[in-house]
């Protein structure tokens, strides 16, 4: 029985050793890298995730050829949200626009262990009645009808990141960050094609409980700020697991910043996690919704380094 328990101790020893000289490796690599390097690596192992990181922000943001796209999106989704760590609040607008019923919809909260903001745009193929709408597929808009969306995302008196681009679906996320969604402030406008459009859309704001005080109109482009929502919230349906959900965000935000402590930025944080713990890589940039389609592994990327 000694024999057996001094092997034992002798094996846990040369694994925390083995570990930990692996460890310092891996640190002493990614340090070795230039930034160019680095962003050009992560972006090689963000992109089958359907996003891409901005150095310039430190922020990460959603592709315009994400793997999403093909798959649409529903309300069920939202209400599903408190289960995958994501507590938000969100704005589904609906109006009727050339025949069919459309989906444009903003979320703003914290989402697993980051803190983010996003803003879609959906159509049904037909015109739907109000109380179809919340159990209808929406599809995603065609590059030629797409409008283009600014966000600006603000955290008490500071302004976290601002994005604008012609897009569907338009996303960033401040990894490692812990938000309440009540505390975050959403600035967004959209500019839409035509001017049917956009009148269409300030309708369906109307609809959906926004006075005209709270909206700004300027050609065919419309803005607001989000900081409180018209619509019942997913999060408040099921306060105790939005709850639970956020005191998990907690602890996994907690493990990461232990995990990634040699390193300050997003950047180097999420480097080395990927090859330190691929699965917890993985884990921390499966931001999303839905677990419709198949999730592409991301590469290693000091494979052909070892």
């Amino acid at each position: 029985m000694y024999v057996l328990f001094s092997i034992a101790i002798i094996i846990l020893l040369a694994a925390a050793l083995i570990f930990r000289f692996r460890r310092k490796r891996i640190i002493c690599r990614i340090l070795g890298l230039s930034v160019p390097e680095k962003v050009y690596r992560l972006n090689c192992l963000l992109a089958p995730f359907g996003f891409e990181y901005q150095i310039s922000q430190d922020i990460f943001v959603t592709r315009l050829d994400a793997w999403q796209r093909d798959y649409g999106y529903r309300s069920l989704y939202d209400r599903a949200s408190p289960l995958l760590g994501m507590v938000f609040d969100c704005e589904p607008v609906y109006f009727d626009y050339q025949g069919k019923t459309w989906l444009l919809e903003f979320w703003k909260g914290q989402y697993g262990i980051n803190t983010g903001a996003e803003i879609g745009i959906y159509r049904a193929d037909t015109l739907l009645s109000p109380a179809q709408r919340p159990y209808t597929l929406f599809h995603t808009v065609p590059d030629e009808e797409l409008p283009v969306f600014e966000l600006e995302l603000v955290k008490g008196a500071n302004r976290r990141y601002r994005l604008l681009r012609r897009h569907w679906w338009l996303a960033g996320f401040c990894m490692g960050e812990f938000t309440s969604p009540e505390l975050l402030n959403l600035r967004l406008a959209v500019t839409f094609h035509s001017g049917d459009m956009l009148e269409a859309f300030y309708q369906g704001l109307l609809e959906a409980g926004w006075c005209t005080e709270d909206i700004c109109v300027c050609g065919r482009r419309i803005s607001l700020s989000f900081y409180t929502p018209h619509t019942p919230q997913p999060r408040r349906l099921f306060p105790l697991l939005s709850a639970f959900s956020q005191c998990r965000n907690r602890l996994f935000l907690w493990i990461y910043c232990k995990v990634t402590a040699p390193f300050c930025f997003s950047l180097d944080q999420l480097l080395y996690l990927a090859e330190y713990l691929p699965f917890a890589f993985r884990h921390m940039i499966c931001i999303q919704k839905k677990k419709t389609g198949r999730r592409r592994k991301a590469n290693d990327f000091s494979r052909k380094d070892r």
